[in-house]
């Protein structure tokens, strides 16, 4: 009977460390350069997805930021309006607040977030994009989920020319690659895997998170923030991200 008892001693464990990594808080910073036909002064940013019920905490803003880019499922059925609020709310005192919806987070009542939206200031991309910093060759273009409307990528793109710096934002990486091939995009980020949550080794229901370069365009995928269904992780921690992004040197 030893084995059993200590077989559950094991389980248990196991899920407590599991449970445990749902909660952290990882931060992942890299500095990027992107090649601009228009200088513009250095900017950091945050990205972070995926935060579901999780609820944020003021110490965030010990990393100063210009912008946040929320990358979808703030949000999901069954979490309440007052956490998603305090949530908002402690990413508006980081800086300017842009959003891409996710497939969670009309859930919760997508008019209820707008009014939320609304108070705090937040620039929803809908398949479109924005200028950013007073910049007319930077730009932030932001897709909707999973391409609800008829041609909505170019419609995303639909203005912005091959020569501008853009950064594109996505709840999932499905696109990316339709968009590295076909459009003017520099630094893609998206969510949404939760980096496959659970993992044993290389398995995973989906691919764990990654930051690279691929065909000169880099992008990001995270892990997101917090968890679905399971508040549950096993090697694809919880993270988000802040960015030093900077243009690129003649010489670089």
């Amino acid at each position: 009977m030893k084995w059993i008892y200590k077989s559950m001693l094991a389980a248990l464990a196991l899920l407590l460390f599991m449970f445990r990594n749902a909660f952290q808080q990882n931060l992942k910073s890299e500095t990027v350069e992107l090649p601009a036909i228009q200088p513009f002064k250095p900017f950091r940013l945050m990205f972070i997805s995926d935060i579901h019920r999780r609820t944020l905490h003021g110490n965030l803003a010990a990393h100063p930021v210009d912008m946040v880019i929320i990358g979808g499922d703030l949000a999901e059925k069954g979490v309440p309006l007052s956490r998603i609020e305090r949530n908002l709310q402690v990413l508006s005192e980081l800086g300017a607040l842009y959003f891409v919806w996710g497939n969670h987070d009309r859930h919760v009542g997508e008019e209820a977030l707008r009014q939320l939206f609304k108070k705090y200031k937040v620039t929803v991309l809908e398949n479109e994009w924005v200028t950013l910093f007073g910049n007319p060759r930077l730009k932030l273009a932001g897709l909707d989920y999973f391409i609800y409307e008829k041609d909505a990528v170019s419609k995303t793109f639909s203005g912005i020319e091959l020569e501008d710096t853009v950064l594109f934002v996505s709840h999932t990486p499905s696109i990316f690659k339709y968009v590295r091939e076909n459009y003017p995009a520099d630094f893609l980020l998206a969510g949404h895997t939760h980096g496959g949550q659970i993992r044993l080794g290389r398995f995973g229901i989906t691919e764990k998170g990654h930051f690279r370069e691929t065909n000169g365009k880099i992008e990001l995928v995270s892990n997101g923030y917090g968890t679905t269904k399971l508040p549950l992780r096993l090697d694809a921690e919880a993270q988000y991200h802040i960015y030093t992004i900077r243009p690129k040197s003649s010489d670089s």
